[in-house]
């Protein structure tokens, strides 16, 4: 078995840097800022805030595999001052408008305003009152669907401290192997959070047999049914399912890699050869795993 330390060193390698952060938290305070000032727009907004990885403390840091760049991807929430009627086309356009100003905008997405700084990539993303939570705009389907960025925060925080400050740390791993195995593929991002939350062992300290485990029982819970999709429950949004953008085909193949590497990261845990266990789980998690020490 290889030493919990080569996962530690893992996780201390993928974390973002400090100019890394430094730059997301620039980001979006002076996008915040601006919104918060401008003439008039800021009477349409009512509550701003900071969600997604950076926000959960799940992010990993940005790297380049196989020629595809990945950068840092900041979520901004922005609450907006509109009634049910308002068209969800056009709240975006206004707000890519309005940033246009003084940001490069680089495209509007189907729910959010994507700028482009030097180091970080961040989505502004208009919300409205609903119910206990909020709902977001969909430019091609001009609906809004519901949500709560802000719950996914302290859901977050609350599996943290259930699998005794290992849940974060096991999720960038996590994320990290589908990065280096993956691409842009997805699942990605919150998919992979719930599923560690779900699949993970809890009460493991060795992070290599946690991930291990997590192979296993994803193949166990998932493997026997390939012929569709299933439903991952949103822990904030009762009936949406997080895995509701993941093509089949691209299920199939994390499926079919999970169920590969799950044999790999068993052998890795069970063989006495630390340099050959090495150089299995550089099979799962790339090439970084245990740089600088023997394989």
């Amino acid at each position: 078995m290889v030493p919990n330390a080569r996962f530690e060193e893992l996780l201390k390698d993928i974390e973002p840097k400090q100019s890394i952060k430094d730059a997301a938290s620039e980001a979006h305070y002076s996008i915040r800022d601006y919104l918060r000032a401008h003439p008039v727009f800021s009477e349409r907004l009512k509550f701003d805030f900071l969600a997604g990885s950076y926000s959960r403390h799940t992010a990993i840091r940005p790297s380049s595999v196989d020629g595809e760049k990945f950068r840092p991807d900041v979520d901004v929430y922005v609450e907006l001052r509109y009634d049910f009627r308002a068209d969800a086309r056009q709240i975006l356009s206004n707000l890519g408008r309005v940033l246009k100003h003084d940001f490069d905008v680089e495209r509007t997405n189907r729910r959010s305003v994507r700028i482009r700084t030097p180091l970080v990539d961040v989505d502004v993303v208009p919300l409205r009152s609903a119910g206990n939570g909020f709902s977001i705009p969909d430019r091609l389907s001009q609906q809004w669907t519901q949500t709560n960025p802000l719950f996914h925060n302290g859901w977050s925080a609350g599996m943290n401290e259930e699998f005794g400050n290992r849940f974060k740390p096991l999720v960038k791993l996590i994320k990290w192997w589908r990065r280096v195995n993956f691409g842009s593929s997805r699942p990605k991002g919150f998919a992979l959070e719930i599923l560690a939350a779900e699949q993970a062992p809890c009460d493991e300290t060795h992070y290599g047999e946690a991930f291990a485990q997590f192979l296993e029982n994803i193949e166990e819970e998932y493997g026997d049914n390939l012929d569709e999709r299933p439903k991952l429950d949103d822990p904030a949004v009762r009936g949406n399912n997080i895995l509701s953008k993941v093509s089949l085909a691209d299920w199939r193949d994390f499926m079919a890699l999970a169920s590969e590497h799950a044999r790999t990261a068993r052998l890795a845990q069970e063989i006495d050869d630390e340099r050959l266990a090495m150089r299995l789980w550089r099979r799962v998690l790339g090439p970084r795993f245990g740089l600088g020490h023997p394989a």
